[in-house]
């Protein structure tokens, strides 16, 4: 797909909302690579990215705005547990499984579910 397709696209599909900070970096970055390298880089698959640019995924925008946000936008959090990292780091720490092999896992684990400031979890999820 050409930029200007692509572009003219996302602007149909998003409205006003498509020159928000993070949906314009994940154009660039979809013309500047590709849609799937694109998915790579934010550790999703292909048709998210297709999908979130189309306005039609069903899942957490939001969330992959943050991933996208700490990709590509260099957006960073401080973590109780890792200290600055970037944030979709962040997001992918919140999405891992309990680790009882990892001490340090597990304490990011716990930092995530028991109160931090950047968590997208809540209490006890």
């Amino acid at each position: 797909m050409s930029a200007q397709l692509l572009k003219d696209r996302v602007a149909k599909a998003w409205g006003d909302r498509a020159t928000e900070d993070w949906l314009q970096a994940l154009v660039e970055e979809c013309e500047r690579t590709s849609q799937r390298a694109a998915a790579k880089r934010l550790g999703v698959s292909d048709t998210v990215v297709t999908r979130v640019l189309g306005n039609s995924y069903a899942g957490d925008t939001e969330g992959i705005a943050e991933k996208v946000r700490g990709a590509l936008l260099s957006v960073t959090v401080m973590c109780p547990v890792l200290e600055e990292i970037g944030r979709d780091r962040c997001i992918a720490e919140q999405g891992k499984k309990l680790s009882f092999g990892n001490a340090l896992s597990a304490r990011v684990y716990r930092a995530c579910r028991g109160g931090c400031p950047h968590s997208r979890l809540g209490d006890g999820k």
